[in-house]
């Protein structure tokens, strides 16, 4: 609150759109609030910390009749100043939805969502809340298990190639592969198509995690091939022969990278969504590797925890980055909150 009477407010939402809806929100919860003094209010909306709009209301006791039923939105438009501060959010008419309060979230137009989605600060921030939630992790347990896992599967890896090879011919088999080899890569577009809807933004948060789980998974995978570069199946060389840091495909078993993206994209939304049948999809691209004969089974169990883990860690950080805590800033130039309005 400043010395000419007006409130200042600047407040972060991702939840509720258009902007003008969010606005409206937030200016209903605050007039009544406000020091019987105000004759001023300004709103200043973020999407995160990045300021999308600034809404200047010149009037607040016109504003609580126009909320109260007793203005239109017309004669309110005269004592309001718009300032889009992001272009790329700006809606057709900034008063459509001021007034609306409807409890559903409201599909916003895809400019709208655009800014965040394309925010380099926001895949930092993520990858950041990521690595925080990465540390509080028991990382000798996890070993523990993974590497047991990995070392009791490795039991399998010739018997499933024999399998595999005695089966190479079968029509259900190769339909299987064919689907299996599929599912990380339409999985992955899938995610970030949701990610880009922000007409649900749990769900676009999902899209965010599984997207950003799969590309990492991608990346680290691709590392650890080229570094333990273990021999391939039908290289004839074993499953015992390692040739680490070398170049050329037939050594970079270690890990199914096609596992490994699979499950990073699926674990956010099986996590988010309670749908351990997601899992089933990433299994498949499992066994497909095996069934190719491209992957020893240990492969497939390495990419396959390593994916799960990296959608678990993105997941986790997606729902404990702060959103939901109200933060109230003071200052000789006004009130500064950071609150989710639902």
């Amino acid at each position: 609150y400043n010395l000419s009477n007006q409130l200042v407010i600047t407040l972060a939402n991702d939840t509720i759109a258009p902007l003008s809806r969010a606005v409206g929100r937030a200016a209903r919860t605050v007039l009544p609030l406000a020091p019987l003094e105000t004759r001023e209010l300004k709103i200043t909306l973020a999407a995160r910390t990045d300021p999308q709009v600034s809404y200047e209301f010149f009037d607040a006791e016109r504003l609580a009749r126009y909320f109260a039923g007793r203005l239109s939105a017309a004669e309110l438009a005269q004592y309001v100043a718009v300032n889009n501060i992001n272009p790329a959010a700006q809606e057709k008419n900034p008063l459509a939805q001021l007034d609306d309060l409807d409890p559903a979230t409201q599909t916003p137009l895809f400019s709208t969502v655009a800014p965040e989605t394309v925010s380099a600060r926001r895949v930092a921030n993520d990858f950041a809340n990521a690595g925080r939630t990465a540390l509080d992790m028991n990382w000798m347990q996890v070993g523990l298990i993974g590497a047991s896992a990995i070392l009791s599967s490795s039991a399998a890896d010739k018997r499933a190639l024999r399998f595999a090879q005695d089966h190479q011919n079968n029509r259900w088999l190769k339909n299987s592969v064919k689907a299996g080899n599929a599912v990380p890569w339409i999985g992955l577009a899938g995610a970030a198509l949701v990610a880009l809807d922000g007409s649900d933004p749990q769900r676009s948060r999902t899209g965010f995690a599984a997207t950003e789980a799969g590309m990492s998974a991608l990346l680290l995978s691709t590392g650890l091939k080229y570094s333990v570069g273990r021999a391939r199946p039908e290289d004839g060389r074993g499953n015992h022969s390692f040739n680490g840091f070398s170049s050329g495909n037939n050594n970079s078993a270690f890990p199914s990278r096609h596992a490994s993206v699979a499950w990073a994209v699926v674990t956010p939304f099986a996590l988010q969504y309670d749908a351990p049948w997601l899992y089933g999809a990433a299994a498949l691209t499992s066994l497909a590797r095996v069934g190719s004969r491209e992957h020893w089974v240990s492969d497939a169990v390495a990419g396959s925890l390593l994916g799960y883990g990296l959608g678990r860690i993105f997941w986790e950080s997606s729902r404990t980055d702060g959103r939901n805590a109200p933060r109230i800033a003071l200052s000789r130039n006004g009130i500064s909150l950071a609150w989710e309005l639902e």
